[in-house]
């Protein structure tokens, strides 16, 4: 694995709505530290080439905090409207100039190191169109669906269905795909409408997993522990 290869994308721009605090939840203090940079620290292990997608009114502060990162290429892009992940991640793929990518969610301040590196590992081992960490555990709020020979075939969102599972695969927030490919093939499925949710009216990045498995092999790695899962949507996340 090359640093050079790999462009790290953090998606930043959401209005935190479920974390009842004032200021957005990637600027939240916990252990002293803001939950951002804490993400970012794990990021800068693996490259220097690093996109976030703000939106206006966080553009200050995140520029405020970044700068005790001497040695790290920061692209700051805006998002003006909130349509979405996907919406936000296609943003940054037209500033992407490296063969691979990666996307980590903001507030995944728990995902490992280790993870990070055995996905990213993964991912070039088996010439993945797109990789990602999973772990089984209870009440999934995102869970994967497998074929009957137990490849990956969907990635479902349970805000979108009617249907609880009490137990499947969970993501960790982190993906990592190959650049080129996935650039076309999401500007691709944004212009068709195929990943806008039904009930939110975003562009959703996880429903492109399932298109995406028609040009390439999409597969997924154990994470470390239930731990590498937790995302920050409330307060009570914290731990």
């Amino acid at each position: 694995m090359n640093k050079k290869d790999f462009t790290f994308i953090l998606p930043a721009a959401g209005k935190s709505s479920r974390f009842k605090t004032k200021k957005s939840k990637i600027f939240y203090k916990h252990k002293n530290r803001i939950l951002i940079t804490r993400v970012i620290d794990k990021c800068i292990k693996f490259t220097k080439d690093i996109i976030i997608i703000s939106n206006e009114k966080n553009l200050k502060e995140l520029k405020i905090n970044l700068k005790k990162y001497k040695n790290i290429k920061f692209k700051m892009l805006i998002q003006k409207q909130p349509r979405g992940m996907g919406h936000a991640i296609n943003i940054a793929m037209n500033k992407v100039k490296t063969k691979y990518c990666s996307v980590i969610w903001p507030d995944q301040i728990y995902l490992s190191t280790i993870t990070i590196k055995r996905t990213m590992d993964f991912f070039i081992k088996k010439k993945s169109i797109l990789c990602f960490p999973v772990y089984k555990k209870k009440l999934p709020y995102v869970y994967v669906l497998r074929d009957k020979n137990k490849k990956f075939k969907d990635i479902i969102q349970t805000r979108e269905t009617k249907k609880k599972v009490k137990f499947g695969e969970s993501d960790c927030g982190f993906f990592v795909f190959q650049s080129k490919i996935v650039r076309e093939k999401l500007r691709f499925f944004i212009k068709k409408k195929l990943l806008t949710t039904k009930k939110t009216q975003e562009i959703d990045f996880l429903k492109s997993f399932k298109f995406l498995n028609k040009f390439g092999q999409v597969t997924t790695i154990k994470a470390g522990s239930y731990k590498d899962t937790i995302g920050i949507n409330f307060l009570k996340d914290l731990i």
